[in-house]
């Protein structure tokens, strides 16, 4: 079992204080957290990113190439590329160049976003954001592979006679996941050969082995050569008790999660009402990994036996929670989790 490290990169105050730490101490916070990920044992880091909105972190490659330059083995990945919103060229160029200057670690995960505002104020129309990402993933898939590119499509000016440098150094390209919410858009995935990553909290726990299913099926209908690859995502925080880790859920995580589903909904804070998979630890399909050590380890096993995947993928830095939090709980994971589960 790989492992990684996300980070988003929000910017929210402390609910527990009222207070916003400045934009520059919280960006230490995040070359922090990413730079623990190598000498803790993870396989992978990923950076997310977002626009107009309370989170620093609008262009992960900045971050990515920051970790290539100070770790040599781990992975470097996006969590996710909004690429709807971004020029496929550009986007190859700036990949295939992290590629090299890491010695071939880089990995694109693709995602659509969520907010219609985030849309329009890149003058796009999210009613096609499927169409853009199925455009901008065939582009970006040919001027890795390909040489002398000539290509036209609706989203962006045509090509004649393209060569991307420099080239990638993985072969065939860097690869590539799809972040997706329903069984449809994972066999998408699966025919386009691609990886599948999953959030845990977009949908209760049941329909993962649903979403994994269709992907999997659609990638060997489709016959490719390699192998499927599956990443599952969630949020993880590791108290010393089991109170504490509750405590924890009601101060920041809560909050958290109303507030993003009011950038989803539309709805105002206030009046978001949070599924039971969010809110009810104790239910079997909750999407949070939350509590002592022990406790932990025994919702990551049971993940592991109930759905088939790949690598897990932790996000532990979140809702405005003081840093010291944040780093504890990657403390009592690498030290009790990672070595049980690592090597399974």
């Amino acid at each position: 079992m790989e492992l990684g490290l996300l980070t988003l990169g929000d910017h929210r105050a402390d609910p527990s204080t009222g207070v916003r730490t400045p934009a520059s101490q919280r960006h230490k916070e995040i070359f922090e957290y990413l730079d623990f990920a190598e000498p803790a044992g993870f396989d992978l880091v990923a950076v997310g990113e977002h626009h107009f909105s309370d989170f620093i972190i609008s262009v992960p490659q900045v971050f990515l190439g920051w970790i290539a330059g100070r770790h040599s083995k781990i992975r470097l990945a996006t969590g996710v590329t909004l690429l709807p919103h971004h020029d496929p060229v550009r986007l190859a160029e700036d990949f295939a160049t992290l590629d090299v200057v890491s010695g071939g670690r880089a990995e694109v995960w693709v995602g659509k976003g969520v907010e219609p505002y985030v849309y329009r104020q890149f003058g796009q129309d999210n009613k096609r954001a499927v169409d853009m990402q199925r455009e901008g993933l065939e582009l970006l898939l040919r001027l890795w592979t390909e040489e002398n590119v000539t290509w036209s499509g609706e989203f962006r000016p045509p090509l004649d006679n393209v060569t991307l440098e420099p080239r990638p150094i993985q072969n065939p390209h860097p690869p590539i996941f799809v972040a997706c919410s329903s069984p449809e858009s994972a066999a998408d995935a699966g025919r386009m050969g691609l990886g599948l990553t999953l959030t845990m909290l977009v949908f209760p726990r049941e329909q993962l082995p649903v979403v994994v299913d269709s992907y999997r099926k659609a990638f060997a209908d489709a016959g490719h050569s390699h192998k499927p690859s599956v990443t599952v995502n969630a949020h993880v925080h590791v108290a010393p008790t089991t109170q504490e880790a509750r405590d924890h859920l009601g101060i920041y995580q809560w909050p958290f999660q109303k507030w993003v589903f009011s950038k989803i909904s539309g709805q105002k804070v206030e009046d978001v009402v949070l599924p039971p998979h969010v809110t009810d630890l104790d239910h079997p399909d909750c999407g949070i990994i939350s509590g002592s050590p022990e406790e932990v380890l025994d919702r990551m096993q049971r993940l592991m036996e109930f759905c088939e995947f790949d690598r897990f993928v932790y996000q532990g830095d979140y809702g405005g929670q003081p840093f010291p939090l944040v780093k504890r709980s990657l403390d009592l994971f690498a030290s009790h989790i990672i070595p049980v589960i690592s090597n399974r």
